[in-house]
């Protein structure tokens, strides 16, 4: 199941969202009734939330917390339905990035999804060659979603 609860002042079309996240499942071959919770929050309780969790002040963009211990290669995901966990996102410092970047802020949104998707499932960008990986997997997942990054 795909929760999705918005507390933010921003309108987020809740539709879309879980197909987004439907379709990104299916890209990664991981079973779409698998839980994922998406909450959209201020920046006060994205900030609170990144001193809790991250011991680092001020607001992030997006969040992640994994339940299950998930590999992505697990060829498991694709008949388990699995509890993914939570993911965070703070639509008021997407909007200020898509504009210091330059693109489409639908398209950011959409991809601080998929970020905090592979975040579930067990991916990280710490060391360099996990970015590499990381990256080139948000870029399938946004190219096969056919979201234009242009504003």
């Amino acid at each position: 199941m795909i929760d999705v609860d918005n507390s933010s002042s921003f309108s987020i079309d809740e539709v879309n969202v879980k197909s987004y996240i439907t379709q990104m499942l299916k890209f990664l071959k991981v079973n779409t009734k698998s839980d994922v919770s998406v909450l959209f929050v201020d920046e006060d309780e994205m900030t609170k939330q990144h001193v809790r969790w991250m011991n680092e002040t001020g607001p992030t963009d997006v969040m992640s917390f994994p339940m299950d211990d998930i590999v992505l290669q697990d060829s498991k995901l694709r008949k388990k339905q699995a509890i993914l966990g939570d993911i965070i996102i703070c639509p008021a410092v997407a909007l200020r990035d898509s504009r210091e970047q330059g693109i489409n802020p639908a398209y950011h949104l959409v991809f601080l999804l998929a970020h905090g998707i592979l975040h579930l499932l067990g991916q990280d960008h710490q060391a360099a060659s996990q970015r590499v990986v990381m990256q080139k997997r948000e870029q399938g997942i946004m190219n096969s979603l056919r979201i234009s990054k242009k504003r």
